[in-house]
């Protein structure tokens, strides 16, 4: 048994790993805890979550009290994740709004903990555990895709609730986050139709095309960027890690026919006056709330610059938008102006690490490769929208990062180098060795 499976010690006589019950039903636990992610009506740390938050929060402390650990490695990105959430404690000493900082922080603290549980979920069993994931993440999507589509084109009754101001929202609070949500699926299912080896595969082609109109549909400018940002990033770094003149022919005729189903997708969305009427209203890369002098994006996120300059211990999670009444937009604007330089910093420095770290894993050849490319582009998708945009509260985004890192790690300990991606770091190969045990003990 290779690195690539959890060490649970072998049934006397038989070569195949044995795997405790307690593994089975956690491992479906947590299928479960994704394929209810669809479904966000509720912050994290109000007093109604989401059946999504419910489940998380047991899921964790069940799989932890059956035996999974923390990675050796994973140092780096929990110590900036403290320094972020130390920075959110000292800003909020002096919080305006004190009765907004203790739910907040409470929401840090949580989806930390997410990110901390799959990072070590999936390092345990990188392969099995992730492709688990993103199925049921792909799952998840397309009942989300589903409800907002249908709502769109009013075929369900009471479809009001699943649109806003038009446009597509499912069963999510906003368009802009139903939007990026679908990000990742599209990407793991554009893999898997990219390494089809059958034309009973195809059927993935349905989906695709459903998550990329919902997606459309969401009219959000910054989902859309994030769409176009990941593809290119997963198309040229497939391109990159290719082995074989094959395999690129077929990445690049998976390319073109990934552009004549979109296109596709588009034409018979547009072909409705009123999605063509808001499509070009959308188009547009500037809009007017961005540009108003008072209550403007770009005005507001000038105001908050200069406050996190004149406040450099930050003011409190969850206070800028009460003073200002407008979000920042701008996820490093809001994490700085929260916890001030110690909280901005980490967590510039968190992102930035971990597309470093993740750059090099994609360089070592490993059977996790596929994969990461579609998780590494989806993150690098994510925090390119971060600009424009708060994602430090998106479940999904937590989801994304921690699966990121558990296969770093794993990728880092257990990988087999090859120079495939131009200033990869390289190291003589050493083969796949066997696991240390890191996960659940039998």
């Amino acid at each position: 048994m290779d690195g690539w499976q959890i060490e649970t010690g072998n049934r006397p006589g038989s070569g195949a790993p044995r795997r405790p019950l307690g593994v089975h039903m956690a491992e479906w636990l947590v299928v479960l805890v994704i394929l209810t992610s669809f479904y966000v009506r509720s912050e994290p740390g109000q007093d109604k979550p989401s059946p999504y938050d419910l489940m998380m929060a047991g899921t964790v402390g069940l799989c932890f009290l059956l035996g999974l650990r923390f990675p050796r490695r994973i140092g780096w990105p929990a110590a900036l994740w403290g320094l972020v959430v130390a920075g959110f404690g000292i800003g909020a000493m002096d919080a305006l709004y004190m009765e907004r900082v203790r739910p907040a922080m409470m929401t840090t603290i949580y989806l930390v903990g997410a990110f901390l549980f799959f990072t070590s979920w999936i390092y345990a069993d990188p392969m099995r555990r992730l492709t688990q994931i993103f199925w049921a993440y792909t799952a998840s999507a397309t009942l989300a895709a589903a409800f907002g589509i249908a709502g769109y084109f009013g075929l369900v009754p009471g479809a009001e609730i699943f649109t806003q101001y038009g446009r597509a929202m499912g069963t999510f609070n906003d368009p802009n986050v139903f939007g990026p949500f679908l990000v990742a699926p599209i990407l793991f299912l554009g893999w898997r139709l990219s390494t089809a080896q059958s034309l009973r595969s195809f059927w993935i082609a349905f989906p695709f095309g459903l998550l990329v109109l919902a997606l459309l549909l969401s009219f959000s400018r910054g989902a859309w960027g994030n769409l176009l940002f990941s593809g290119l990033v997963f198309f040229g770094l497939t391109l990159a890690t290719s082995k074989s003149y094959l395999q690129t022919m077929r990445l690049v005729g998976f390319g073109a026919l990934t552009v004549v189903v979109m296109m596709g997708v588009v034409g018979f969305a547009l072909s409705s006056p009123k999605v063509a009427n808001l499509f070009e209203e959308r188009a547009s890369l500037v809009q007017s709330y961005d540009t108003d002098p008072e209550y403007g994006r770009f005005e507001s996120q000038s105001r908050a610059f200069a406050m996190a300059l004149e406040k450099p211990l930050g003011l409190g999670p969850a206070q800028w938008a009460m003073i200002n009444r407008l979000d920042t937009h701008n996820v490093y604007l809001n994490v700085l102006v929260a916890g001030g330089f110690l909280s901005g910093f980490a967590f510039i420095a968190l992102m930035l690490v971990t597309l470093v770290r993740g750059w090099r894993a994609i360089g070592r050849e490993s059977p996790a490769q596929g994969l990461l490319i579609v998780v590494y582009a989806a993150f690098a998708g994510h925090i390119a929208e971060a600009f424009i945009i708060d994602i430090d509260n998106w479940r999904h985004f937590y989801l994304i990062v921690g699966t990121l890192w558990g296969l770093v790690l794993a990728v880092e300990e257990r990988g087999e180098v090859r120079r495939t991606v131009p200033g990869a770091a390289s190291r003589p190969p050493q083969g796949i060795g066997r696991a240390p045990v890191s996960g659940f003990q039998a």
